[in-house]
């Protein structure tokens, strides 16, 4: 908290009062001593380096605190000689000011300082006649008076301070408010993306595949024709259906399904194309994991024929998924074309960011002998 003292329209009311209070002391210096031209030059001296140690001190304030508390108890001394001396409700009135301000001023009242404002309040008084009943009395009404400013004084600078950091925390707040939208939206979008190009990817290679396979045998086999041209009827139907799932953010539409019956409805998209073989050896434990996993192993399947017939040109697809005792194993081999570079596609990297979220690892390889595998594990959960 910052001294509560310097704060400016209290000053600027402080520095009227006390030219008040000095007008009054040097008015009540040239009535009662008329007569005494001396005494009257020194008590004015006296006044002017009360108001100048005043000026000077105002400027140790923000510098040196050492030298604020000399020149206030010179302060001190100054105003109770003039309060002895010249005893009027200005010489009454500043030395009070310097009760305010050793009070208000000060993060931690300092005890000695105002100890010895009250012996030169008290020794001022009682040499004027004053009795020390009435001196402890009036001084003990004022302190309290000056500590209840002090701390109304406190508790506004509180207030402030709390509404500063409070307005602070809120920006802050915005701030990070923003940034989390913007992460989601962007989140949000990648998954959508991601969703587009597997689902539709796939469907669109099968839909592809069996077109092109009716334009060859139409001629030759009409009716083996017509099946392929109603299975690709079949696969716009489902790729609408599955577009529609995807921009209502509908990514786990497979996780009602048994898995099991999703992977066949992959494998009978390329059915009547009579190009492309599968074999699957799944675990029947399988089916009792967790959706989350079970939408994984689902899309990395539906991924990896996707990327085997484009890239590869495979015909043959062998699939292994095995419940091991921590963990589901996922091997999917094909005989498409070796590469000898494996450029991580949007398709790969979606698997890699589905099976890695999961705490799963994946690998992926190929060679001219053996074409490609993608070789995942995901740790095992039940529901």
């Amino acid at each position: 908290m910052k001294d509560l003292y310097t704060v400016d329209s209290r000053m600027v009311v402080q520095k009227i009062i006390k030219g008040f209070s000095m007008f009054s002391i040097f008015t009540t210096i040239l009535g009662k001593y008329s007569e005494d031209s001396q005494a009257i030059v020194f008590l004015s001296l006296v006044a002017v380096l009360l108001l100048g140690n005043d000026f000077i001190r105002g400027k140790f304030q923000n510098q040196s605190k050492v030298l604020w508390y000399v020149s206030f108890i010179v302060a001190n001394i100054l105003a109770g000689f003039l309060l002895f001396k010249v005893y009027c409700i200005g010489s009454q009135i500043y030395i009070i000011i310097l009760l305010v301000e050793i009070i208000v001023s000060t993060k931690k009242i300092p005890m000695y300082v105002l100890c010895l404002h009250f012996a030169i309040f008290t020794v001022s008084l009682i040499a004027d006649h004053t009795t020390l009943k009435d001196i402890l009395s009036s001084y003990l009404i004022i302190i309290a008076i000056v500590y209840l400013f002090r701390n109304v004084l406190i508790e506004k600078a509180r207030t402030q301070e709390l509404n500063q950091e409070l307005l602070i925390a809120n920006t802050t707040l915005q701030e990070y408010s923003d940034k989390i939208q913007e992460l989601t939206i962007s989140k949000e979008r990648t998954r959508i993306a991601q969703e587009l190009h597997d689902s539709l990817g796939h469907y669109l290679i099968a839909l592809n595949m069996n077109l092109e396979y009716a334009s060859t045998i139409v001629d030759v086999e009409p009716g083996k024709a017509k099946l392929a041209l109603n299975k690709s009827h079949e696969l716009t139907k489902e790729c609408i259906i599955d577009l529609r799932k995807t921009v209502a953010l509908l990514a786990e539409d497979q996780s009602s399904k048994k898995l099991l019956q999703s992977l066949h409805e992959i494998f009978d998209n390329f059915l009547e194309t009579n190009k492309i073989q599968f074999e699957l050896n799944m675990d029947v434990d399988i089916e009792y994991v967790d959706s989350d996993i079970k939408n994984c192993i689902y899309k990395t399947v539906q991924e990896s024929i996707t990327n085997g017939i484009k890239h590869g040109e495979a015909t043959h697809f062998s699939i292994e998924i095995h419940k091991l005792s921590d963990q589901i194993s996922v091997l999917i081999h094909n005989n498409g074309a070796a590469c000898t570079e494996i450029i991580k596609s949007k398709g790969i990297q979606g698997m890699e960011k589905r099976i890695t979220a999961l705490g799963g690892t994946v690998d992926f390889c190929s060679s001219i002998s053996s074409g490609f595998r993608v070789e995942a594990s995901i740790p095992k959960i039940f529901c």
